[in-house]
């Protein structure tokens, strides 16, 4: 993918298919920012994408 050094914006990026879009560029190198109604699964998301390094 061609993200790397982008910034994505994701709604609903706690679970399903917006959390795997949330990993997935981040692990291609874009920064990612989420947002969902749901905090802990939320955060649960944010600490994996960091431990895999991404932002």
């Amino acid at each position: 993918m061609r993200i790397e050094g982008k910034v994505a914006l994701i709604s609903g990026g706690a679970r399903g298919q917006g959390a795997a879009e949330a990993k997935l560029f981040a692990q291609e190198g874009a920064k990612v920012v989420f947002g969902d109604i749901l905090d802990d699964q939320g955060k649960q998301v944010e600490a994996e994408i960091n431990e895999a390094g991404g932002e």
